[in-house]
């Protein structure tokens, strides 16, 4: 067993690697000394950590990832017929980096690792699509809101009324102007995290049993060929 401490703001994050698993919660200085000390006296990882502890099984684990302009490493899994990702926060310098090489060699049978330094165009493909997805959605509920408030009664007909009927009272209750608050708002965050990546684009350290095959540049093209497309669609419906 290998276990560190990541101080948070007073707080103290145990992260712990066992034959099996990897885990880790947040707890008192106190209890992360008690904790490694159950541990290292046998008593088992689910007797020590709280159900709110994160936890990867190594079995059912996919990939470990981390990117060297973020705070997070990335414990990729399956869950039944579900891909999930836990998420774990680091603040310690240095230590992150320190987990992924021991779990490197920990788990050197099962995982290569890999790098994967993105190009400016690829860092920033997903959060244009975000704001692309965001703008359209804006406009149409946008629309929506306006032709609710203009029709007054509305009649419902068919399946799901209840449903149809709350998302018309909520566009009835936002309006043109706080559904465009809102989108805007949305529109902002993407905008922000796609100044990040277009500033530093993605360094990823990667662990998986398959090989790393990043995306071709030519299927890179067919997508931003795609997303010109709907901003010209976009453009139309402004115009």
């Amino acid at each position: 067993m290998q276990h560190w401490i990541d101080t948070q703001d007073g707080k103290t994050q145990l992260i712990v690697v066992t034959d099996e698993a990897v885990y880790a919660d947040k707890m008192t200085k106190e209890a992360a000394v008690q904790a490694v000390d159950a541990l290292d006296g046998g008593r088992s990882p689910a007797m020590v950590f709280g159900k709110d502890a994160k936890h990867v099984a190594f079995r059912a684990m996919t990939r470990v990832q981390y990117n060297e302009h973020e705070t997070d490493i990335e414990f990729h899994h399956r869950d039944g017929k579900d891909d999930s990702v836990v998420s774990v926060f680091i603040e310690t310098p240095g230590l992150r980096e320190r987990i992924y090489t021991h779990l490197r060699e920990r788990l050197a049978d099962q995982f290569a690792a890999h790098e994967a330094h993105f190009s400016r165009w690829r860092a920033a493909f997903g959060s244009l699509m975000a704001l692309t997805i965001f703008l359209l959605g804006t406009l149409m509920a946008r629309s929506a809101a306006i032709a609710v408030r203009a029709a007054g009664e509305i009649e419902y007909e068919g399946r799901r009324q209840g449903t149809k009927k709350l998302f018309v009272g909520v566009l009835d209750l936002l309006g043109p102007t706080g559904v465009s608050v809102i989108g805007g708002i949305l529109m902002l965050l993407a905008g922000l995290v796609l100044y990040s990546r277009l500033k530093e684009p993605q360094r990823l350290h990667i662990l998986q049993s398959g090989p790393y095959a990043p995306p071709s540049p030519v299927v890179l093209g067919l997508k931003y060929a795609g997303l010109c497309v709907v901003w010209l669609l976009a453009l139309r419906i402004m115009l």
